[in-house]
């Protein structure tokens, strides 16, 4: 039994693969071939010939394995519950959703590129366009049917702990191309506000954040309406990966708004010391406290939005692996604060003491080991009568 299900599901598996990639790069070919600007191979016909040969492989085998593996669930509950079947699904799904966010990433850049006046990018955004809808269309079709699986025989055990992989791990991603998108796209434009030689376009750097701010949004929305449906939300509550998952987000943020906060504290501090460029920076001081304000505005909010989620389902119900997981979180975020307060104070320590003994022996510390070690070198090798 197990031996037949790995056999089907790994078959269907690597069918698919051939199956994609073969439909995605026949249809790119073709757009290419019509808009005249050339194919990924030197000649369409070989590229036709090797996409097609695997498309002409990929799906029969595909159709015939998958179709096997329909018919066995539909007549037997446990086929349909198994945990291979489950780890097909959402691998499945997992891979497909990661190419297409990659794919449709490019097709919206593609897209503001164009809009802001770029140079015409016609077949980047057909292409995009088309292997994103190939993708799209299989990954719904596996969603549909994990979500009838579950439906029908629900989801316990490996399986449940399977889908919470594939959530949680797609709710980061988006979550991450959220925010870096946002912080890249609130840097962007506030150095349109502070420095007028800049003009606003939707091209360049601000046609891929806006992208990566979308697109992360869009995977971020959707997988969190599905961990948070009726059917799911009370399963995963007391979940520890979803424990995990959040605090990790918050980790990250919590460790991005710090470095901002101190970048920006850095800058402060210098200017009101009397450094003229601090940190090689240019004139603009206002340019560059673009990133880490950024950093501090997106990152920060994100602190306070995921400490609050992660606060509300800790009151609701908390289990023993779930409060480990919060214990490694703070004790985490305290270590850090102590670590950088500690490499501060010992940095601040080191310059005040230079500043103190330098009108006393005409030397910082490191020039006196740097002329002690040469003046010792130098008694050396006169006493062994080296010049």
């Amino acid at each position: 039994m197990i031996q037949r299900r790995l056999y089907l599901y790994i078959v269907a598996g690597a069918s698919l693969a051939m199956l994609l990639v073969g439909l995605s790069n026949l249809g790119t070919t073709a757009i290419d071939q019509v808009l005249g600007t050339g194919g990924p191979a030197p000649s369409p016909r070989d590229a036709y010939a090797g996409f097609g040969a695997m498309t002409l492989v990929g799906l029969p085998v595909f159709v015939l394995h998958w179709g096997i593996a329909q018919r066995l669930s539909a007549r037997h509950a446990e086929e349909r519950a198994s945990s291979l079947r489950r780890l097909y699904l959402y691998l499945a799904m997992a891979a497909i959703a990661i190419a297409l966010t990659v794919f449709l990433r490019r097709l919206l850049e593609a897209g503001f590129a164009a809009v802001g006046g770029s140079a015409p990018v016609t077949d980047a955004i057909a292409g995009s366009a088309w292997i994103s809808i190939v993708l799209l269309a299989f990954w719904l079709y596996h969603l549909r049917v994990a979500a009838q699986d579950r439906l029908a025989v629900g989801e316990e055990g490996a399986g449940a702990t399977l889908r919470r992989w594939y959530s949680y791990g797609l709710l980061l991603l988006g979550l991450a191309l959220l925010l870096f998108g946002a912080q890249g796209l609130l840097q962007r434009l506030w150095v349109l506000l502070v420095d007028r030689q800049h003009t606003l376009s939707a091209g360049g750097g601000i046609a891929s954040a806006l992208a990566t701010t979308l697109i992360g949004l869009a995977v971020w929305t959707f997988h969190s309406l599905l961990t948070g449906s009726s059917s799911i939300a009370e399963d995963d509550r007391p979940s520890t990966l979803r424990a995990v998952a959040g605090f990790l987000a918050l980790a990250v943020s919590v460790v991005l708004a710090l470095v901002g906060a101190s970048r920006l504290l850095y800058y402060a501090l210098a200017r009101a010391l009397g450094v003229a460029h601090p940190g090689g920076v240019g004139d603009d001081l206002l340019v560059a406290v673009a990133a880490p304000g950024s950093a501090v505005i997106v990152f920060g909010f994100a602190w306070v939005w995921l400490r609050a989620q992660l606060a509300r389902d800790a009151g609701e119900v908390e289990g023993p692996r779930r409060s480990g997981v919060r214990r490694v979180y703070t004790h985490l975020v305290a270590f850090l604060a102590l670590a950088t307060l500690a490499v501060g104070a010992a940095g601040l320590l080191w310059t005040l003491s230079d500043q103190l003994l330098t009108p006393l022996t005409g030397l910082t510390r490191w020039s006196a080991r740097r002329c002690g070690c040469c003046t010792g070198g130098r008694r050396r090798r006169r006493s062994s009568g080296r010049p």
